[in-house]
């Protein structure tokens, strides 16, 4: 991981810039350019100044971010996060899950952010993430674990569990036929290094960074034809 710092007149200093070295695709710029986050693939480079930033410094695993902590460890999914006042509707972020925890990226008021256990005060309730399960069918026990889930907004996802990996899918709709549109994409993708084909839902969407609605509706079905 690598960092860029904007130094202040007065003393203080604000993130301008995070890479991600990521293995078998390199390092990959986060940036702020305005309201959301941009990410690409990118090169960090060295310490610099100009007319809009007095200083800038680049440092290589600050031990000050939280992203530091997941140094080593593979991600497991990536999460948007949007941000709605009754004003403006946008993406703001990403939540990156980490076998040991999660973290926010965070793009407001052109500035990068990352938070990880913290609280953003007010603006934590214009944040929002369409994790909450609010219905779960699952269409298969086992080899695969499969589930066709709908979240708390009416996304629909599809859940499997085959050979130790779990993935979840976003799509229009269960109807197969409507698979391979712009709508549809992979959510998370993880291992546990187990081989296994059964998991119980919890321990599935808990690995996913899922949960369900305190009333969410589960129930089981006989399996859908083309999704085992």
């Amino acid at each position: 991981m690598t960092t860029a710092w904007r130094h202040h007149p007065d003393g203080e200093r604000s993130l301008l810039h995070l890479w991600l070295h990521l293995e078998g695709l390199g390092p990959v710029l986060f940036r702020a350019p305005g309201a959301g986050l941009s990410l690409r693939a990118d090169q960090p480079h060295g310490p610099y100044s100009t007319a809009e930033h007095s200083k800038v410094s680049v440092v290589d695993d600050s031990p000050d971010v939280p992203v530091t902590r997941f140094v080593g460890q593979p991600i497991r999914s990536v999460r948007e996060i949007g941000y709605a006042d009754g004003h403006v509707d946008f993406t703001a972020g990403l939540t990156l899950q980490f076998p040991g925890g999660s973290v926010r990226l965070l793009g407001l008021d052109d500035g990068l952010l990352i938070a990880h256990d913290q609280h953003l005060g007010a603006v934590e309730t214009h944040l929002h993430e369409d994790v909450t399960i609010a219905r779960a069918v699952q269409t298969c026990e086992g080899c695969p674990s499969q589930w066709d889930a709908w979240t708390a907004r009416g996304q629909y996802l599809y859940l499997r569990y085959r050979h130790g990996e779990g993935t979840v899918e976003q799509h229009p709709s269960e109807d197969t036929d409507t698979w391979d549109g712009e709508e549809s994409r992979l959510w998370t993708s993880w291992d546990d290094g187990t081989d296994g084909g059964w998991i119980e839902l919890a321990d599935f969407l808990a690995m996913a960074g899922l949960r369900l609605t305190p009333n969410a509706e589960v129930s089981t079905t006989s399996p859908i034809d083309g999704k085992a």
